[in-house]
Parts: C-alpha cells; structure tokens; sequence
C-alpha cells in the first residue's frame, strides 16, 4: 500500500501466566483487514500492580488500504483491539 501505516501503543495488566503470544494473537485478530502486526516493546512486573499481575506493552500496526484512516476509525480499532485481549487473557487496559 501507498499509504503510511499507524502504529498505537496499548499496555495491559494481566496474570503473569498469560503468554505474550497469547496477547498478540488476540490484538491481531481484532481486525484482520487492517491490523498488519503487533510486537511487545515492553514488560513490567510488579506487585504494585496486584499480587501476581504483570503489565505488557504492545505496539500495533495499522495498515491502511485504499483511504486513510480517520481518526475515529482508529479509535474504533483501539476498542476492539482491548475488547478482544480482555476478552482472550482477563487483562485490562492500564490507566
């Protein structure tokens, strides 16, 4: 495509059992027209989080074709994107 990928960042609070891959699977599938990828480029582990919890931070891709997106189908994306990883691993989205 011509046009420029977008790329949103979203940390979740989740169990420390809960594989990495596990969270890109689910952020990926949210919208598989236009999501391209999602990486982890970061991990947290504290008990100020909960008893057991961890923070992951990924990144994910957007890839536009044929319009540019606008910026409330970004948003759209955004809310499905943590609707389907709260709904794969029980994690949250980190305020």
């Amino acid at each position: 495509s011509d046009l420029q990928p977008v790329r949103r960042d979203f940390a979740f609070v989740l169990d420390r059992s809960v594989e990495a891959a596990k969270v890109l699977r689910a952020a990926e599938g949210a919208d598989k027209k236009l999501i391209a990828g999602a990486t982890v480029f970061d991990l947290f582990e504290s008990d100020a989080l909960g008893a057991g919890k961890k923070s992951l931070a990924i990144q994910v891709t957007l890839q536009p074709k044929g319009k540019t997106l606008t910026d409330e189908e970004i948003d759209e994306i955004g809310r499905k994107v943590v609707a389907e990883v709260g709904k794969a691993t029980g994690g949250t989205l980190r305020g």
